[in-house]
């Protein structure tokens, strides 16, 4: 059995888990700024660090409707694999917690927390798509 970190995070009705060494911060009530002409799936632009970020919305990444209002939490995390990683935001309704998930038990992307489905996101993979039309996010 191989038990591996990630953040739970609520898209609507559905839970998703981010692996947690690819997390880099949660950030709620975060001031966003619109990019004009940005796109579905683009968010806008928030500051961290000094820097400007590019929010993305993770349920329109992973497949969903695009998001019409503001997210009230921002998880900011790597994208992507070496040497070519992207810190971007990801807009999500909230970020529930921090839980252990066995890994071994990941069945076409999804496994189970306390008796529901969690969709198991592949950071990885999902920064193939930063850029490109918006894809479901390949499973592990």
């Amino acid at each position: 059995m191989t038990v591996g970190a990630y953040l739970l995070v609520r898209l609507g009705e559905t839970v998703a888990a981010l692996p947690a060494a690819a997390v880099r911060r949660v950030v709620r009530g975060a001031r966003l700024h619109p990019l004009p002409g940005g796109g579905a799936g683009i968010l806008g632009l928030e500051e961290f660090a000094g820097e400007p970020l590019a929010v993305l919305d993770l349920a329109h990444l992973l497949g969903g409707e695009a998001r019409t209002s503001r997210p009230p939490v921002t998880v900011i995390a790597w994208l992507g694999s070496e040497p070519r990683r992207d810190l971007v935001g990801l807009g999500v309704d909230d970020a529930i917690e921090v839980a252990d998930l066995e890994t071994d038990d990941f069945l076409r992307g999804q496994a189970m927390r306390n008796g529901l489905p969690v969709v198991i996101v592949d950071t990885g993979r999902l920064g193939q798509n930063v850029g490109d039309a918006p894809a479901p996010a390949a499973a592990r």
